[in-house]
């Protein structure tokens, strides 16, 4: 790239090259001679590394092409076939892949809810698990209530290992979860858990007409996060129910389950091992916005789980107002926990049409100890919506509140975290999707495959659509998806 003038300058905008010493190379022309010239390229504060020397040759100067694109933010491309150098700015989608034949689960319903994403180190990078949450559910009126239907009772909760191959995601294995050897379900009467509720206070659960009742299901789970530790070789889940965290072996079978301090004693008929490790407060968490994201740093040391939104703390009308989301930290090797952080979300007085409810966390991934990419959204989709974003979070740099208990008894309900000496965790934008034309409602899977490289996935709630007036479920024909996006350095 050649740098002679002024107007060169300008466009390199944050860039900065200093000069230092000079060689010299004899360059293809031999009535010139190039000079390597030893420079430092600054883009903002940050110092871009050369692979190779900058040049003059004829007093004008010329840096490495790579170097200048990704001060730039940009993505340097070779073509050799037709000679082009092609820049891409970050970030950038390099491919699109549709679940184009789910199983059927009968009723007119096929398989499908992604509601987490997971890149396993040492995998391809095409080769992803996911997970669907507890089943294909509905509304439908009976009278003057509104029913939560679960149309396919028999339905086990379940993980995937996928492979991203052509446009296409492929199913490479389907595992369903199992309660401990030896165990039967109250319910499914069978080693297989459910996806019914699992108390009185939680939402009913009827079945496809909305007129019958379903039974309590100590053992039954909304599976929305998956995460793997790599010191045990086990996966966890984030589970909304309770809210609970799940450990489980890589065959399905379930090891344990971490619920709230007091909410044991609810679950006495479980044939999951029940672990009170979270605080109590979490049993306030709103009906189906418990745990939506967890994740567990490269090391194997710390496991996170993000609350979907804020919770009934002291009251539901306290949290739907709240823009107050906590994230809890526990060390893996003791399972207990360590830290608890607020992560405030956007303002949805900010944007048009959304409601301060409906901004919430849907995955987290860990980068590092303390760095984790944060999936938030509203409940928008297509062209309304607003905020679809990935943040950056650094949590060394925010105040763990797990010990206060003045403040975590009471975290959305403060406004104003300075005056209670409180560092809420820092955000920085990586992607924003609906500057890349995101079509759906729930990005709900986030998850790193390299340094320069995201995977997501959206939720298609199973196509469950509405009744129609004869009490007939429709389906949608939304599709699940998973996006591959180039961005910039993530560390």
């Amino acid at each position: 790239m050649k740098a002679g003038s002024k107007k060169w300058i300008a466009a390199v905008g944050a860039a900065c090259l200093v000069l230092g010493s000079t060689g010299i190379v004899q360059a293809a022309d031999m009535a010139l001679k190039a000079i390597a010239v030893k420079v430092k390229l600054l883009a903002g504060d940050s110092e871009v590394k050369l692979e190779k020397d900058a040049v003059t040759i004829g007093g004008d100067l010329y840096v490495p092409v790579r170097a200048m694109g990704e001060a730039l933010g940009q993505e340097v491309a070779w073509d050799q076939k037709s000679k082009t150098v092609k820049l891409k700015a970050y970030p950038y989608v390099t491919g699109k892949y549709t679940w184009t034949n789910p199983p059927s689960l009968g009723k007119g319903l096929n398989e499908g809810g992604f509601s987490g994403l997971l890149h396993m180190p040492g995998d391809p990078d095409n080769v992803f698990y996911t997970l669907a949450d507890r089943g294909p559910n509905g509304l439908i009126t009976i009278g003057e209530s509104v029913n939560r239907t679960f149309p396919v009772l028999d339905y086990i909760p379940r993980f995937y290992k996928i492979k991203l191959n052509g446009s296409q995601i492929q199913i490479l294995e389907t595992t369903k979860l199992t309660l401990p050897e030896g165990k039967t379900g109250v319910v499914s009467k069978s080693r297989f858990t459910t996806g019914l509720s699992n108390v009185g206070s939680d939402e009913k659960s009827y079945d496809y007409s909305g007129k019958e009742l379903q039974p309590l299901d100590p053992d039954g789970l909304d599976l929305e996060g998956i995460a793997y530790s790599p010191s045990d070789d086990t996966f966890w889940m984030a589970d909304e129910y309770r809210p609970s965290l799940i450990q489980l072996k890589r065959d399905g079978t379930i090891i344990s389950r971490y619920v709230p301090v007091g909410d044991k004693a609810m679950l006495a008929d479980a044939q999951i091992p029940v672990v009170e490790a979270i605080p109590a407060i979490y049993s306030k968490r709103i009906v189906n916005r418990g745990f939506e994201g967890v994740t567990i740093s490269p090391d194997g040391k710390f496991l996170y789980a993000s609350i979907q939104s804020p919770m009934a703390v002291p009251d539901k009308k306290t949290g739907e107002a709240s823009r107050n989301l906590r994230i809890l930290k526990m060390d893996l090797a003791t399972k207990q926990l360590v830290g608890e952080y607020v992560y405030v979300a956007e303002d949805a007085k900010a944007f048009v049409n959304v409601s301060q409810k409906d901004v919430v966390i849907s995955d987290l991934q860990a980068l590092s100890d303390n760095v984790l990419l944060v999936d938030e959204r509203d409940k928008n989709e297509g062209a309304a919506a607003q905020i679809k974003r990935v943040y950056r979070i650094d949590l060394s740099k925010a105040t763990n509140v797990l010990n206060k208990s003045d403040i975590s008894a009471n975290v959305e309900g403060v406004s104003d975290w300075k005056a209670k000496g409180v560092t809420t965790a820092p955000k920085e934008l990586i992607v924003d999707l609906t500057a890349l034309d995101y079509p759906f409602e729930k990005f709900e899977g986030l998850t790193v495959v390299n340094k320069n490289t995201i995977a997501i996935a959206n939720d298609n709630d199973f196509a469950v659509g509405e009744y129609d007036a004869n009490g007939v479920l429709q389906t949608t024909g939304k599709q699940t998806q998973v996006w591959v996006i180039k961005v910039k350095n993530l560390w």
